[in-house]
């Protein structure tokens, strides 16, 4: 039998050996063969997937989300076409993130920018005296 011990493949992967048991538990990767000598043993498909997993989470997918495309792919074979949607959708949420931390921004530019006004606004001396602030 041939195959990476745990350790092995961890260091390959990139990963530590804990997150393989997690990985596991989860349900992200099989349990691994063992040797006759009850080693674990996981073979190059296993570093494969571990690198998907790996190279997925740096994109910013969760491990739930691959998890679920892991085992559709294994049940319904994920078309390239699905697998495109995925990422268009994945991208549209991260452009919805940007989009409200630009707004995030700008609001706190204007706080500031309130806030270091000599003549302020009575609503902004209301919320700096509910914060012991008065100028």
């Amino acid at each position: 039998m041939s195959g990476y011990l745990r350790g092995e493949i961890a260091k390959l992967a990139n990963v530590n050996v804990e997150t393989l048991r997690y990985y596991e538990n989860q349900g992200l990767i099989p349990s691994p063969i063992r040797s006759e000598s009850g080693y674990r043993l996981y073979s190059e498909e296993m570093l494969n997937r571990l690198n998907f997993i790996k190279n997925a989470k740096s994109c910013g997918f969760t491990l739930k989300e691959i998890k679920k495309s892991l085992i559709k792919s294994e049940s319904d074979h994920i078309s390239l076409t699905d697998f495109i949607a995925v990422i268009d959708r994945k991208m549209k949420g991260i452009h919805s993130e940007i989009s409200q931390k630009e707004n995030t921004l700008v609001m706190l530019s204007e706080l500031r920018t309130n806030l270091q006004a000599e003549d302020k606004h009575p609503e902004l001396q209301a919320t700096l005296q509910v914060l012991h602030m008065e100028p």
